[in-house]
Order: C-alpha cells, then structure tokens, then sequence
C-alpha cells in the first residue's frame, strides 16, 4: 500500500485550506519550477475550489501538499475561468467543468560564495575571483562574452 494521500491540499498564508481529490486534478507541467494544474470535476466543486484561488492576488504566497509528500511553497501566476464540460443539467448548465491554476515554486536563490567555483573558473584572476570583488560580471558566461 502507498504512503502517498490521495489528496492535494492548498494552502494560504492564513492557515485557510482547500483539499482536492487528486481524481479531479491533473499536474500537467513541472517544468521550470512551474506548476500546472488542471482541475475538471463536478462544477459544485469546481466552483468552490474556484473561490478559494480566486481570493489570491497574482504573486500572492500558497502553499501546495501533494498527497502528503510536503508543502511547496510557490506564488500564484494565473487561474482560468471555468469552462464547462459534459453534458448538460435541464437549466442548459453542464454537469462538469474545467479550470487551470498555474503556480511558480519559490526557490532560494543560490549564494554566489558557495555555488561558484573559484578554483575553475576563468574569473579568477592574479587570486581574486572577479565575481567576489563586484566586476560587474555576475558568471562565466559573461565573461565569455
């Protein structure tokens, strides 16, 4: 048996939650430090997931557990309206619908002093790293250039 829920939670900075059945959700892209979800369920509860997330400001901080694995902290990009999908109820409403949530994770930035290499590297120069001593070049590649 997995140890991993069946769940996705969100998460606002408030503490407020929103839990999706992950048989509602799709990740479609985790490329870049993006996340892409795609959410098509029954539209009660694409309508409240849609709540939740439409309360966030673009950038604003959220927090996303997927199937217990951790929070990732992330900020939101965009979410997409609604669309329906399926069959229709006799008012003309469809039964189910579809939205996307794009998230991008928040990564630290790498320290410069532990990430580059002085010992390799073409900024390195009479035993000063060019990088260290405020050049103007911030990478080899700009030196290169």
């Amino acid at each position: 048996m997995s140890d991993i829920a069946t769940i996705i939670i969100f998460k606002k900075e408030n503490g407020e939650e929103f839990i999706f059945d992950d048989k509602y959700v799709q990740l479609t892209s985790l490329e870049n430090k993006m996340l892409i979800f795609r959410f098509e369920a029954p539209q009660d509860i694409l309508k409240e997931g849609a709540e939740f997330f439409s309360n966030f400001k673009t950038y604003e901080h959220i927090k996303v557990d997927i199937g217990g694995t951790g929070d990732i902290p992330c900020y939101l990009k965009s979410l997409s309206p609604i669309v329906g999908r399926g069959p229709k109820k006799t008012n003309g409403e469809h039964l189910n619908g579809i939205f996307t949530l794009s998230l991008q994770q928040i990564v630290k930035a790498p320290d410069l002093e532990e990430e580059h290499n002085c010992q390799t590297c073409a900024l390195m120069q009479d035993g000063v790293c060019s990088i260290k001593d405020n050049s103007g070049m911030t990478s080899c590649d700009d030196y290169e250039k």
